[in-house]
């Protein structure tokens, strides 16, 4: 009788050891988007790309937004940034076949082992949520990911104070449902927390949380800081990244505030942090 205990209780172990080491192997593809240009999705993209940088965390880029490649632009040279066109018929399965590679590989030629990524950031361009539909739709891309190659998907929703960025939201939600995390970012260029009312009292909004929060998936919403017109204009003028503005010494007001931005932008992502791959940094 206590040779079965034992055995029931060994079986537990191995089981749960084997769901922690799952859950520390999980893959992570982090998708950046908003309901327009001019949201601050791109904004965004490129705190992460510099946390990322910054914590010496590996990850593959890919730059969708043909139309203003801030990625490629301000770091395609510091680290591995693809471009990528989803409006091309096929790029975008093609994006799916090269992620999986790039997170499984195989053994070389010669039988060297190939590290395998674990970590990849896609930013999206404008007016690609009906592409995105589809992909998700017809190839089923959220569940073979996660089921078939581990790979949970997190979905960064910028949002502004307009009521497209709440239907944005609905919409995705619609077609993603449960299958991937939920961060949502109120840009505050557009206005203080407080006055996103249009997201706060959403009543589809909330029934959407409430849906989420009872399967357990993750939903939240951060804030991201705004960084004044004239240190913003002078980064994107220079093609400088957040770390080149900060390190830069020709204007030291703008050392001074993009310091300070990237400072409150990683203390706000450290609320997200696993949904952002960044298990088991310290950011703040």
């Amino acid at each position: 009788m206590t040779d079965s205990i034992e055995l029931m209780n060994n079986g537990s172990e191995d089981k749960a050891n084997e769901e922690s080491i799952e859950q520390i192997t999980k893959k992570r593809l982090v998708i950046v988007t908003g309901d327009k240009g001019g949201v601050g999705k791109s904004t965004f993209a490129r705190g992460l790309v510099q946390t990322y940088l910054d914590k010496g965390q590996r990850f593959i880029g890919f730059d969708a937004d043909s139309s203003n490649s801030q990625l490629l632009r301000f770091y395609g040279q510091h680290c591995h940034i693809e471009p990528l066109d989803i409006f091309k018929t096929g790029n975008i399965d093609q994006f799916f076949d090269e992620m999986k590679t790039k997170a499984n590989p195989k053994p070389g030629g010669d039988g060297e082992i190939i590290q395998p990524e674990s970590l990849f950031l896609l930013e999206l361009p404008p007016q690609s949520r009906r592409i995105l539909r589809k992909f998700v739709e017809e190839m089923t891309f959220l569940e073979t990911a996660e089921k078939h190659y581990n790979i949970r998907v997190t979905m960064v929703v910028v949002i502004s104070r307009v009521i497209d960025s709440i239907n944005q939201l609905i919409d995705l939600h619609s077609f993603c449902g449960n299958q991937v995390d939920y961060i949502v970012v109120k840009n505050l260029f557009f206005g203080e927390p407080d006055e996103f009312t249009r997201y706060k009292n959403s009543p589809e909004v909330e029934k959407i949380k409430q849906q989420l929060k009872s399967q357990k998936s993750p939903f939240s919403d951060i804030k991201m800081p705004e960084l004044i017109e004239r240190s913003y204009d002078y980064l994107d003028e220079n093609s400088m990244t957040f770390r080149q503005g900060m390190e830069q010494t020709d204007l030291p007001s703008v050392k001074g505030r993009v310091t300070s931005w990237l400072r409150t932008f990683k203390e706000e992502i450290e609320q997200v942090k696993e949904s952002l791959g960044l298990n088991n940094v310290e950011l703040s």
